[in-house]
């Protein structure tokens, strides 16, 4: 299956529309244990640095002990 080009405006829309690669990784919860996201913007034309530091973040994995309140 191929995704386009647009499939993550909704969530990047300011950084698509001027070309930069953009990428969301999650980060952890919110005390009210909503999602976070860390969101990674690089320069124009260079999803690379993008996509190794969106990696290098996720194996580092900071957030993953943590699980969302529930109450």
């Amino acid at each position: 299956m191929r995704v386009g080009r647009d499939a993550g405006s909704a969530f990047t829309f300011i950084f698509n529309m001027t070309g930069q690669p953009a990428a969301t990784v999650p980060c952890g919860f919110t005390k009210a244990g909503l999602p976070i996201g860390l969101q990674i913007i690089g320069r124009r034309f260079d999803d690379v640095t993008v996509l190794r530091a969106s990696a290098a973040f996720e194996a580092a994995r900071p957030w993953a002990q943590q699980r969302p309140g529930i109450g």
